[in-house]
């Protein structure tokens, strides 16, 4: 507002005392001195001051005023009245507009800071050389986009998995949902979430004793790149878990609690390796000759079916025969590398092709292993490896299977369908989840392999790992930290058939997904084989499979010698009839295990087994 000069707009006066002085006044005899400003100053400076806010007003007025007030000379006047005065309707009005064009100023400065807050990086710079954001990427689509060969999660569905960007340059090319901004981690497509990884470094993890145990997982970028991962537990002195004592390195075959599943071998199976090597490779060079010939004349498609079996599993090796050719398929490229002369009379008098070298199976017994993990268990698995390591460095691709093992369909449809992908090597997945049979829990029982550099080194390794086979007594679980190694080592590629499908179940899903069985049972899946697997024994073995209608030998040939069978009359060309079934022999034994038939009124082989039926 302007100011009038009135009156009472004086000078500035000065008092001494009581006594009011006008501002020309002297004190100490003398004038008083004159002021800096004088009143026709103030006076002009009041009069400029209050045209200068008469017009800021008017031309805020004007800035917020609509449009067609130009148009209306007299509502033109009322607005900048209303503006100089206030008051009334329209100066309300005004306020009203000018209270939203300084919020709207003040919530775009507000949004500005809050941007400029939301870009900085999720981490410091002191991990900028190895991160720089994160995603999330569905556990499940991540598999599907890439096959990494491992079995996946049943709960994949319900997982993310976190990818790590390691440079500002491999985030996605979308910067609105770049993983490198504060909050929440986006969740991205697979696609979408690695298109500029020109490298992805994958690992699995898991914490099998989580109710029981913290795990940690420490990333220390900056470092010579390593493959492996070290694991440091928490041990006392009798290398049990102490949360009170320090971190240690241990072994990634120890458990969560504290059983290191590494067995050093011991002097005795260093020595019968040693000396069993030593055989091996003196004959090499002869073994390979005569192996040479008999795999040119069988091979199909370059491909060979291969088993090894001793008289204590015969009855073992026939049931595979009668099973299969029961059902039409051929075994014309299957070759049996029997571990005894017995065995190997047994295999061709059903019309079997055979390899025998007694320098070579001389160290196996001939006996059945009484039970799974026993030395003589350990021994077969020695044999087991001779055969295939032999077939494949030969250059030809080879399906090996346990004899346990009853064909449906011939699972080569499966393994040459130009869909399956063109892995190194492919495993029945073996269902259990123990950390020495991480990450792929391998079934060393069923498997196809195409020959190839990266095989044959896997293999020949084995050859040259039989001392840990014979101590560990399993070469599954060798196996299987092998293929991890040479996976990682230089990209063999490895591919698990997960328990999750139907196209290859065993004993896992014997015991543990009897819903897979049951189908089974009904006819509303047909699977390329059942590996009877999972069993402690051969005795449960053979009580299952009869369980289940998968037996086809007669009781007159089980454990009996071709002379015991045949009393010297002996085909050579295939006696098959003699001790094959024409129909499966069902017998029940446990009312809570799979069957083909109900077997209520059987005993229950586990403590509250429940009818299967």
């Amino acid at each position: 507002h302007i100011l009038p000069t009135t009156s009472k707009c004086r000078p500035p006066t000065m008092r001494r005392g009581n006594q009011t002085l006008p501002s020309s006044s002297r004190t100490g005899g003398g004038a008083l001195q004159k002021p800096f400003i004088g009143t026709a100053t103030w006076a002009i400076l009041l009069v400029f001051s209050s045209l200068i806010s008469f017009y800021a007003g008017v031309w805020t007025a004007l800035a917020v005023a609509p449009s067609s007030l130009n148009e209306c000379p007299d509502c033109r006047r009322s607005c900048l009245d209303a503006a100089e005065f206030g008051g009334g309707e329209l100066g309300h009005s005004l306020e009203i507009i000018t209270g939203r064009k300084i919020r709207k100023a003040l919530e775009t400065q507000c949004n500005a800071y809050e941007s400029k807050k939301d870009s900085s990086h999720r981490f410091p710079d002191s991990v900028s050389h190895f991160a720089n954001g994160l995603a999330r990427v569905g556990h499940k689509e991540l598999f599907d986009q890439y096959d990494f060969g491992v079995p996946m999660s049943d709960r994949a569905h319900k997982q993310d998995a976190l990818i790590l960007y390691d440079s500002q340059s491999s985030l996605p090319s979308d910067k609105n949902v770049a993983a490198q901004l504060n909050g929440e981690i986006p969740r991205l497509s697979a696609e979408d979430a690695t298109e500029n990884c020109d490298v992805m470094n994958a690992m699995f993890i898991e914490n099998p004793a989580r109710a029981r145990s913290r795990q940690c997982l420490a990333i220390v970028g900056g470092q010579y790149q390593s493959y492996h991962i070290q694991r440091w537990m928490r041990l006392n002195s009798e290398e049990k878990p102490d949360a009170n004592k320090p971190l240690q390195l241990v072994g990634r075959w120890r458990r969560n609690d504290g059983n290191d599943e590494f067995l050093y071998p011991k002097q005795r199976a260093i020595d019968m390796h040693q000396e069993l090597l030593l055989t091996y490779l003196n004959h090499l060079k002869s073994t390979k000759q005569n192996l040479s010939e008999i795999l040119k004349n069988i091979a199909i498609n370059n491909t060979v079916i291969v088993v090894t079996a001793n008289m204590g599993q015969s009855e073992l090796l026939m049931n595979l025969i009668c099973s299969s050719r029961r059902r039409g398929l051929d075994t014309k490229n299957l070759l049996v590398f029997p571990t005894d002369v017995h065995t190997k009379e047994l295999a061709e008098s059903l019309g079997l092709t055979t390899f025998y070298d007694d320098h070579l199976m001389r160290f196996i017994p001939k006996e059945e292993s009484a039970r799974y993990g026993d030395r003589t268990f350990a021994l077969i698995m020695i044999a087991k490896v001779v055969c295939v390591q032999l077939v494949n460095e030969l250059g030809y691709d080879l399906l090996f299977t346990d004899i346990d093992v009853v064909f449906y369909r011939d699972p080569m449809e499966y393994f040459r369908n130009p869909t399956l992908g063109n892995f190194d090597v492919y495993f029945q997945d073996d269902g259990s989840r123990q950390e020495r049979y991480a990450p792929y829990s391998a079934n060393s029982g069923f498997y196809f392999i195409r020959s190839n550099e990266r095989s044959k080194i896997l293999f020949r390794s084995m050859m040259y790992s039989g001392d840990i086979i014979i101590a560990c007594r399993s070469h599954q679980q060798v196996l299987i930290a092998l293929l991890e190694e040479y996976n990682s080592l230089f990209g063999l590629t490895v591919k698990v058939l997960s328990r999750e499908e139907d196209d290859f179940p065993g004993g896992y899903h014997y015991h543990m997904r009897k819903d897979i069985v049951k189908k089974m049972v009904n006819g509303e899946i047909k699977p390329y084989i059942f590996h009877m697997s999972w069993t402690l024994n051969k005795v449960n073995k053979l009580e299952y499979m009869k369980q289940m209608g998968m037996w086809f030998v007669k009781e007159q040939c089980i454990g009996k010698q071709v002379d015991e069978i045949f009393a010297g009359e002996v085909d050579t060309t295939d006696n098959t009839e003699t001790c094959c079934s024409a129909e499966p022999i069902i017998q029940c034994f446990y009312r809570d295990k799979p069957s083909v038939v109900p077997c209520r009124d059987a005993p229950a082989k586990d403590s509250n087994g429940q009818s299967f039926w």
